[in-house]
């Protein structure tokens, strides 16, 4: 790239990765007076007047309520769509029940503007799109990388699936909003941030195993940026302004990573799966989970310490290790864990026949110690912010961790440390000792 990381929103270049990346989305406004804003922004994207706003009660008092007034006084026809929580206390989710709801209610708006964080705009995403109609994000807080991304995670038929959409015409973000959000949001940012060490890393073994694609521009897109806040997590539990920028940039910049490889790997690896299995069993149990970035912290520092002990082994003997899925435990979401975990079996035999030449797993190490990072330092990141980094601290017993740890190779169809560990005998073999030990 020939501009510096922050000026990259709107533009189109020529990467080294062989393709060409066009950046969204077109604008990032980070400035106290981006809410009052909107109807400039609105404006260059629609030509009509009529705005439907997603939030739920918790952003619709944060800012959906002010944004609603503004654009209402400056001439905007607004339905404002309060999605409901499903239980008392209980935040709404992405699902296909959900989406159904909402596209039954919305009515021929011409632009869509998202206030919230995960949920909201994944829904916001996923409605423009097959509205065709332009969205804008309107963040509230620093929790998560799915701003910038194309890519709309969401529940359907009980199975957390990702679905392509397009990213926002504009992300709008005000810095007091987001340093005044529930500091657990940020807490779950910094965790989804820091997760790159083992997302990316992942990412790069499909890419040396089987081909797959794989950008290292969009892997460094945060390499100046990551430092601001991963050496000085503390700043961040301060409330500095500064650290909540980086930490949101950084954040905003990992989701255009996903856009510019087309596929979430270069922010979800093994580290999600565990997060992901965890909301499964919660599906499944009506056990409550934490917020998805808190658990992927754990997941982080678990998963580099499954790294760290693959990367020790000098002769490891592969072997496919495959059985099948564990139906009992998956229960009504069976089938479908089934049909993706099915996906991945050819490679897990593929990576089985490559990786026996101890050649190719030289190799292989060498190429990915680079990306990683120790469980001591993620951990102690995210110990000095006032994160997630034991069980109890995202409300889980290591009985349940360790559970989801045994499962979570077999949520998706991608191929992940998860799956090296287990062809080489590390899980489950050593799952309870890494499980009493970092969680």
């Amino acid at each position: 790239m020939d501009f510096p990381v922050n000026e990259i929103y709107g533009k189109t270049f020529q990467c080294s990765c062989g393709k060409t990346h066009r950046i969204d989305p077109e604008q990032v406004i980070y400035s106290e007076d981006a809410i009052e804003m909107l109807d400039e922004i609105l404006c260059q994207y629609s030509k009509g007047r009529r705005v439907a706003i997603l939030m739920d009660k918790r952003t619709c008092k944060a800012a959906g309520s002010a944004a609603a007034n503004i654009l209402r006084k400056k001439g905007w026809r607004v339905a404002e769509h309060v999605i409901p929580d499903p239980k008392e206390n209980v935040s709404p989710e992405c699902d296909d029940l959900t989406y159904h709801k909402l596209m039954k209610e919305i009515s021929e708006p011409d632009i869509l503007l998202a206030v919230g964080t995960g949920v909201i705009n994944d829904l916001g995403k996923w409605i423009a799109f097959d509205l065709d109609k332009p969205y804008v994000s309107l963040a509230t807080a620093a929790s998560m990388n799915g701003y910038t991304s194309a890519n709309a995670a969401s529940i359907v038929d009980g199975i957390k699936t990702l679905i392509r959409c397009r990213p926002p015409r504009v992300v709008v973000a005000t810095p007091s909003l987001l340093r005044d959000a529930p500091y657990k949001m940020t807490t779950a940012g910094l965790a989804d941030a820091l997760a790159k060490s083992v997302s990316s890393t992942d990412w790069k073994m499909n890419h040396i195993l089987f081909g797959d694609f794989f950008c290292e521009e969009s892997v460094s897109l945060i390499a100046d940026i990551e430092p601001l806040y991963r050496e000085h997590p503390e700043d961040i539990k301060s409330g500095n302004p500064g650290a909540i920028e980086s930490l949101f940039s950084g954040l905003l910049l990992t989701g255009v990573a996903m856009t510019m490889a087309e596929s979430s790997a270069p922010a979800s690896g093994g580290e999600h799966l565990i997060s992901h299995t965890l909301d499964a069993m919660s599906s499944l149990d009506s056990v409550p989970h934490d917020l998805h970035g808190r658990q992927v912290g754990l997941g982080t520092i678990i998963c580099s310490e499954i790294y760290r002990r693959l990367m020790a082994l000098d002769r490891p003997v592969f072997s496919p290790a495959i059985s099948g899925i564990d139906a009992p435990f998956w229960g009504k979401l069976s089938d479908g864990v089934e049909k993706q975990y099915s996906e991945k079996v050819p490679r897990i035999h593929q990576a089985v026949e490559i990786l026996s030449d101890r050649n190719a797993w030289d190799n292989l190490r060498s190429q990915l110690r680079s990306y990683l990072r120790s469980p001591e330092e993620i951990r102690d990141c995210l110990k000095r912010a006032g994160g997630a980094i034991r069980a109890e601290d995202i409300g889980c017993s290591k009985e349940r961790l360790l559970a989801a740890l045994l499962h979570a190779h077999e949520f998706r169809a991608r191929f992940t440390c998860l799956d090296v560990a287990r062809m080489a005998g590390v899980l489950p073999n050593a799952a309870q000792e890494i499980v009493e030990r970092w969680g």
